[in-house]
């Protein structure tokens, strides 16, 4: 989708102006603008490919404990497909880095968003259940977009941004709200935030650097391999 489309009515100049880097912004939605980013049947089959033949077909995937998480890709430890199972099972939530590369919508968005901001990606926040796992109030270091494609998250947010070489452990509450598939939720850089997940989630986080950062570089383009055979 077009950054204008994302943010009308505000206009871009009014985005720039009043909200980045400045505060939250939300758009409420009747339709599910968002349900063709990504499904849980793309989820099953990102999770099925899950050491398949004895190689690592999913390096980048991340299970959520709370304040501490499992990395496939950092942890010298690796779990069998049955171990991450359960931990789908139980109620941890999972996260899939660098998802723009596992279908076209994501990566075009990405694309469009890089228009605007520095060099990003997506990440996937998926959830099996009411009251899942997630990571504790935290800041991040990016611009972050979030795309609600499936079920109910509250957003707990915080007036307090984290500062460098300053954590804060007591926060004052700025505001708290429900979204649902086919809302967006931006939050600024460094904004302390959290959630609470109310059922079965998929929320998708499209985040950037700062444009100005001497690492910056524009996406190359998605390329059709495999053209119309019929």
């Amino acid at each position: 989708m077009l950054f204008e489309e994302l943010i009308a009515p505000l206009t871009k100049e009014q985005f720039f102006d009043e909200y980045k880097g400045k505060k939250i912004f939300i758009k409420k939605s009747k339709e599910n603008k968002f349900k063709d980013h990504f499904t849980w049947k793309e989820f099953d089959e990102y999770l099925q490919s899950v050491d398949m033949n004895g190689y690592d077909r999913c390096p980048q995937l991340s299970i959520v404990y709370g304040k501490t998480r499992y990395s496939k890709k950092e942890n010298k430890i690796k779990f069998k497909k049955e171990e991450i199972y359960k931990q789908w099972k139980d109620g941890m939530s999972f996260i899939i880095p660098i998802s723009e590369n596992l279908n076209k919508k994501m990566w075009n968005q990405c694309e469009e968003f890089e228009k605007y901001f520095g060099q990003g990606c997506a990440n996937i926040y998926c959830s099996s259940k009411k009251n899942a796992k997630v990571f504790p109030t935290h800041a991040d270091s990016t611009e972050n977009f979030l795309f609600h494609v499936y079920g109910n998250v509250k957003w707990y947010i915080y007036n307090e941004f984290r500062k460098k070489d300053n954590h804060l452990d007591e926060f004052t509450l700025y505001d708290s709200f429900e979204l649902n598939a086919g809302d967006l939720l931006y939050i600024p850089t460094q904004l302390y935030h959290n959630t609470e997940v109310l059922g079965p989630r998929i929320t998708i986080s499209y985040h950037f650097q700062e444009k100005q950062s001497k690492y910056h570089r524009m996406r190359n383009p998605w390329l059709n391999w495999i053209p119309n055979l019929n």
